[in-house]
């Protein structure tokens, strides 16, 4: 019992980060639903705490999708100019799953320190109940995978 049942790997993941947003859930809603409207598929979602009125929300989705999300956030900056966008393509997604993860402590840490000491530099991290994701740069993903693997014993 290691907690990962499973590991997947998703290739040319597109990272985008809004910096320096205001904290107005209004705004945060505006721009998932844009997205949708827009049929644009979003995957993992991080957001800072606010600190005063500004806070900053990480998202990924399919590179090739990089283009409509530009266009939505170019229409919102119309009328919030302070937003700042951040974009980095061509990212490696992996995916820990594991139902045993529920009630099992130590999952994360093994993942990250794995990954840590083989040198492995994460880029974001999500995680709920049953599964941990990590994006890496594409030159560490064969690596991160090998380190993965190793770690929990299944193949990606």
């Amino acid at each position: 019992m290691n907690g990962v049942s499973r590991i997947s790997v998703t290739e040319d993941v597109a990272l985008i980060t809004l910096r320096h947003e205001t904290s107005e859930s209004q705004l945060i809603g505006k721009i998932f639903s844009e997205f949708s409207q827009e049929g644009i598929i979003i995957d993992m979602i991080s957001q800072t705490a606010p600190q005063g009125s500004e806070m900053d929300v990480s998202f990924t989705t399919d590179s090739h999708q990089v283009v409509k999300v530009l266009t939505v956030i170019s229409r919102i900056r119309d009328q919030y100019r302070q937003i700042k966008i951040m974009v980095s393509t061509g990212n490696c997604k992996l995916q820990l799953y594991g139902e045993e993860m529920r009630e099992m402590t130590g999952v994360a840490s093994r993942a990250i320190q794995s990954l840590l000491e083989q040198g492995i530099d994460i880029i974001m991290i999500t995680t709920s109940e049953i599964d941990i994701s990590f994006i890496v740069s594409p030159a560490n993903q064969l690596r991160a995978t090998q380190v993965l693997e190793r770690a929990f014993q299944v193949k990606a």
